[in-house]
């Protein structure tokens, strides 16, 4: 198996001319396009269907659930099989489940236990098949590539957000059913644009042995665990992404309470999105000039500055301010710490390495939507979001105690700083393309 990624000899293509990697990032386009549409308007759904903020909670709750339950079966399966069908199959699941939420909306057969059901087994399988999309990228685009890759990738989901939220709010004003509509003709455009996919995804060698599953997870683990500084990253984005995601969904569920129009909400999310656009743009310059360790802290001390302001704001107006320069930093943290890791993990174990990853780092986020809508309930907007606030801070003390994370260089040192502190995975050697399997990804 080869791949234009593994050959540092053979020259890259722009990824403006890799026509692989423009098929994958259009298939990526559309089914974020989609799920943009329906994670924004989801909970409004379930709160107009259940008519309760503690049971909106309890709806995303039980979704948050559903995608940690896939997470390591859906790394062993990025890690085991063609990651190309697991995509197309990722798609046409994606599709049945729209389907399937379609009618019962239609049919107004919701409830709370109906949409916490759909709700599990959309996310579970969303995780389980769509863990295997991002670790294609290592085999598209070459190491010196992934900085840029992964800020194309940002600057895309802002672009998505800038239009997700006012379209979703926007259908939902129409029908309630249209959000689910837009998701099923975004996995549809994915299906379609994996089909023009022509590599060879296979996560290793067809000689290559197959080993019990208990072995292929230990061996991602030990390697997880014995980098201090992943598990530094694991912890502060556990923190961090529980409080900055509690905060807004605290915000969005406040305003749909007190009878803020969801088109008007939704304009926030162009705010926040239009900021982290901007900031895609500044993304890969910053992250070959600026040490990786400061794009790392800097962000996460705005972010917990920002989250203590926020509830204190007086109206919407402050609060699309703070989400602007709030955005601006997101995608050269992204870029930067996302890219970095990436670089690191062999290709074989990219599945396995980014479900513990994942694991770890989205394990408290189910507690956010549960958070939100209870304490809303129970003790208003204020406490509420003082608390996700302080959790925020948390997770920016955690890079800011530990030293492993801050002394990451820039982009151009990631490999000999790798090497110097034992980063890469012993005896782990990727096979070299030849020059013809390297021009068919142009």
């Amino acid at each position: 198996m080869t791949d234009i990624a593994d050959n540092p000899a053979t020259p890259a293509p722009p990824l403006r001319r890799n026509r692989e990697y423009l098929a994958w990032v259009i298939g990526g386009t559309a089914l974020d396009l989609g799920a943009g549409i329906g994670m924004f308007a989801f909970p409004l759904v379930a709160f107009a269907v259940t008519g309760s903020l503690a049971a909106t909670g309890m709806v995303g709750l039980v979704q948050g659930l559903g995608t940690l339950a896939a997470m390591i079966p859906g790394g062993l399966l990025a890690d085991r099989y063609d990651r190309r069908r697991l995509r197309l199959l990722a798609a046409v699941t994606g599709m049945v489940m729209q389907a399937l939420l379609i009618v019962v909306l239609l049919q107004c057969w919701g409830s709370l236990t109906v949409l916490a059901t759909i709700a599990f087994v959309n996310a579970a399988r969303g995780t389980l098949l769509g863990s295997a999309s991002d670790p294609m990228l290592k085999q598209i685009v070459t190491p010196e590539q992934l900085p840029r890759a992964v800020s194309v990738n940002e600057g895309r989901g802002a672009a998505i957000e800038m239009a997700a939220g006012p379209t979703g709010g926007a259908l939902l004003a129409v029908n309630i059913a249209l959000p689910a509509l837009a998701q099923l003709l975004g996995n549809l455009g994915s299906l379609l644009a994996t089909f023009a996919l022509r590599g060879d995804y296979r996560p290793r060698t067809a000689d290559a042995p197959h080993r019990r599953v208990r072995e292929e997870l230990g061996e991602a683990w030990a390697w997880v665990r014995s980098q201090p500084i992943r598990l530094q990253l694991m912890a502060c984005a556990m923190l961090v992404n529980l409080g900055s995601n509690g905060l807004l969904l605290a915000v969005t569920l406040n305003l749909a309470d007190q009878g803020v129009p969801a088109a008007r909400i939704g304009l926030l999310n162009t705010v926040l999105a239009a900021s982290i656009l901007l900031g895609a743009l500044l993304a890969p310059w910053l992250v070959v000039r600026v040490p990786t360790g400061i794009l790392t802290a800097a962000p996460l001390l705005l972010l917990a500055v920002l989250g203590a302001v926020i509830p204190l704001l007086p109206s919407m107006w402050w609060i699309a301010g703070a989400y602007a320069v709030m955005g601006l930093w997101l995608p050269a943290l992204n870029a930067s710490s996302q890219g970095f890791f990436m670089h690191l993990t062999p290709r074989a174990m990219m599945g396995r390495v980014g479900a513990f990853m994942g694991l770890g780092a989205m394990g408290m986020m189910p507690l956010a939507p549960a958070i939100a809508g209870w304490g809303l309930d129970l003790v208003g907007a204020l406490p509420t979001m003082l608390v996700f606030a302080v959790i925020t801070a948390a997770g920016a003390l955690v890079v800011l105690l530990g030293r492993d994370l801050r002394q990451v260089p820039t982009s151009p040192r990631w490999q000999d700083f790798a090497r110097e502190r034992g980063l890469l995975a012993d005896g782990t050697s990727e096979s070299a393309p030849s020059e013809a399997d390297a021009l068919e990804r142009t």
